[in-house]
């Protein structure tokens, strides 16, 4: 039957529909790559890469060469300068713009001052170390309108608030004997609030009474990162599994979203744009989940195909920095951040995989119809019995003389 060669197709492209359906706003992106000297030839361990829009400055923190490693993204290729070197092994990282100052966290419980004003002679000197008094300093955020930097030490439930100008050790908040990842200040609220995936639970704390105000249990979640859109005072979260939005006014979860294995989650106001580096796993390859921060929705994945637990974005030049961990070939990795088409495109990007497995589905249907119609179906070959057939008798005609 004609029909049939019709009906595997039909087939095999609702089959294809479905499979770019599912992957649909997911994109690669090219890839340009700026190698840190110091780690080449060696197994990389990159944390936190932190930027500093207004001076075009972006820092790693670099665990293989022991330092912060600083790049120049005044152009859209970023440039290596120089390594700072640190007392241990840096993790968290956080910038006063206003001050000039970076601040690092690392593995021997202190958190160290640099000097990062450009206008200065002394660009990339220790000022202090500030011990924190726990064995080690992850994750750090700085709140600028109390000009404070808060700290957390990973694996013994306290976290720090210390003057930025100052350096003074300000109050320590102790949560239990639970590992703390992601400080975030709210200045939408004025609460700090921290993660906890041992305790599955987003602390909120009140800087200014030295309070904890609220524990908001998550159901599994497990956080990590947070980035917080102060203007609708709303959070994302990096899950162990998925990524998570909170209503932090309201204290409820609003979504979540089935990007998993993060870490580190960034927010720029700028673009309103929330960047969640996904480690490469058994599902899918690495990647930089981009979501729109009001409201909280996932926008597309740039499927980098590389090992970067963080991600910031250069304001400038709109390119995405996430640190890439390749075996003895480490380097920061650039690429533009994707541009969602508008209009009609918009339209036809997010209704063309609809509409192709409608219209399979309509070959389909048609097929299905137009076999079940007793008009069309085949004609049964008669049976013939085989013993009703006699084989016809020799006939005697005259011989013609």
């Amino acid at each position: 039957m004609k029909s049939r060669p019709i009906a595997s197709a039909a087939l095999a492209l609702l089959a294809v529909g479905a499979a770019l359906l599912s992957a649909c706003g997911d994109s690669s992106v090219a890839i340009n790559s700026t190698a840190i000297p110091a780690a080449t030839g060696k197994t990389a361990s990159i944390d936190v890469v932190e930027i500093d829009q207004a001076a075009h400055l972006l820092y790693v923190a670099d665990r293989t060469d022991q330092g912060v490693d600083v790049f120049d993204i005044a152009s859209p290729r970023a440039r290596y300068l120089q390594t700072i070197a640190m007392p241990a092994s840096p993790n968290g990282l956080a910038i006063a713009p206003e001050l000039g100052r970076l601040f690092v966290g690392t593995s021997n419980g202190s958190v160290v001052i640099v000097n990062i004003s450009t206008s200065s002679t002394a660009f990339g000197s220790v000022i202090s170390l500030v011990k924190s008094g726990g064995h080690s300093v992850d994750l750090l955020d700085y709140g600028a309108a109390r000009q404070r930097v808060y700290a957390a030490n990973s694996g013994e439930g306290k976290l720090v608030s210390i003057d930025a100008s100052t350096g003074a050790v300000m109050a320590t908040y102790t949560l239990g004997a639970v590992r703390l990842e992601q400080p975030r200040f709210d200045p939408a609220d004025g609460m700090l609030y921290v993660t906890s995936p041992d305790a599955d639970t987003l602390y909120r704390i009140d800087p200014s009474a030295g309070l904890l105000k609220d524990k908001f249990t998550l159901g599994g979640c497990k956080p990590v990162g947070l980035a917080i859109n102060p203007t609708t005072n709303k959070a994302l979260m990096a899950c162990h599994k998925y990524t998570l939005a909170f209503d932090l006014g309201a204290g409820k979860l609003i979504g979540t979203f089935p990007l998993g294995n993060s870490d580190i989650v960034t927010y720029d106001s700028n673009v309103d744009r929330f960047f969640v580096a996904s480690l490469p796993h058994a599902q899918t390859p690495g990647s930089v989940g981009i979501f729109g921060g009001n409201p909280i929705s996932y926008i597309s994945s740039a499927v980098t195909n590389i090992s970067g637990n963080s991600a910031v974005y250069d304001e400038t030049n709109r390119v995405v920095y996430t640190p890439d961990v390749k075996a003895k070939k480490a380097s920061l990795a650039g690429f533009a951040i994707p541009v969602p088409p508008s209009g009609w495109l918009a339209f036809l990007s997010v209704a063309w995989p609809y509409a192709l497995i409608l219209v399979v589905g309509l070959l389909l249907f048609t097929f299905l119809m137009r076999s079940a119609d007793p008009i069309r179906r085949p004609v049964p070959a008669l049976k013939r019995d085989a013993r009703a057939v006699t084989q016809p008798k020799a006939v005697d005609r005259p011989q013609q003389a």
